[in-house]
């Protein structure tokens, strides 16, 4: 495994912990780049989609299923990357890694 995949199963443990961790409460308040906590998770739910789907539509589960979402989305990224040329995957991981770590801040 590359230094930038246990980069990024690095940053999903620790937003799942982090996301599991919110209250109802801490989800409604906002974020420096959301109206919520919620959203935020919501929005970058679908730059994650973005980076590996092809932007398809990530369903509204519920706020108990947020933290499976991300750790899904993600970690389908690391392993759709497996099947693209090394740069093409260096680059994909690395994205994914950067909007995680973006995300993770901004649930602080």
């Amino acid at each position: 495994m590359t230094t930038a995949a246990e980069e990024l199963e690095t940053e999903v443990r620790r937003l799942r912990i982090r996301i599991i961790s919110l209250t109802p409460a801490q989800l409604d308040e906002a974020t420096a780049t959301a109206p919520s906590r919620r959203q935020a998770i919501i929005d970058a739910l679908a730059e994650f989609s973005s980076i590996t789907s092809a932007g398809r539509e990530v369903p509204w589960l519920s706020d108990h299923a947020l933290a499976d979402q991300v750790v899904v989305l993600l970690e389908h990224g690391l392993s759709t990357s497996a099947r693209l040329s090394e740069d093409e995957r260096d680059d994909q991981i690395r994205t994914l890694t950067e909007a995680a770590v973006r995300l993770r801040r901004a649930l602080a």
